[in-house]
């Protein structure tokens, strides 16, 4: 057998997408022995060619598996991002929520007192750049997903089911009602 052989052997393999070549090591003695033994050990073509389907199936298999996991990733990564900004989106709403009674405070004030209504309007700016803005109430028919009725009021002036008088002001905090109306409900 004597050429002296020594070093990697590379393989090409398709699997389909692009070539892939497997780099097999071996020294001289392994592959003289291996190379008699061919025939007895590794058996016939056939049994090596269903071998090596078997082995591109696999691969297959496999790399498809990869490819769901990546996708699973992707969206896992997607969704925490979306997540993320909803967190974000949403972080002040215990503040604003706490701060809602002294809004009320500071507007029942300012109708009285001018440097109350001052900070109320301070203060209102504030918070609807943050997002807040009031429920308009009065004058507009009931919606039982911004407003609570307390009670009804019998009234000729008004057609049944209008807000007649409100309470207590209610607030939408980015689109999402965090404290609903509390109203007075027309009927006849």
């Amino acid at each position: 057998m004597g050429q002296g052989f020594s070093g990697p052997i590379s393989i090409p393999l398709d699997f389909g997408n692009n070539g892939h070549w497997v780099t097999l090591m071996a020294d001289e003695d392994e592959f003289e022995k291996s190379e008699g033994d061919a025939e007895t050990s590794c058996g016939s073509a056939e049994e090596l060619k269903e071998q090596l389907a078997s082995a591109e199936g696999l691969a297959k298999e496999r790399l498809d598996l990869l490819m769901r996991c990546r996708a699973d990733l992707d969206n896992v990564l997607k969704r925490s991002a979306r997540e993320k900004e909803e967190n974000v989106k949403y972080a002040s709403e215990k503040l604003i929520c706490k701060l809602l009674p002294v809004v009320d405070s500071l507007e029942q004030a300012a109708k009285h007192d001018e440097g109350s209504r001052v900070l109320y309007m301070q203060l209102q700016s504030i918070l609807s750049g943050e997002g807040l803005a009031p429920i308009e109430s009065i004058g507009i028919k009931f919606d039982p997903y911004r407003h609570e009725a307390l009670y009804q009021v019998e009234s000729k002036d008004q057609k049944e089911g209008i807000v007649v008088e409100e309470i207590q002001k209610g607030y939408i905090f980015n689109s999402h009602v965090i404290r609903y109306s509390k109203v007075a409900v027309a009927k006849r």
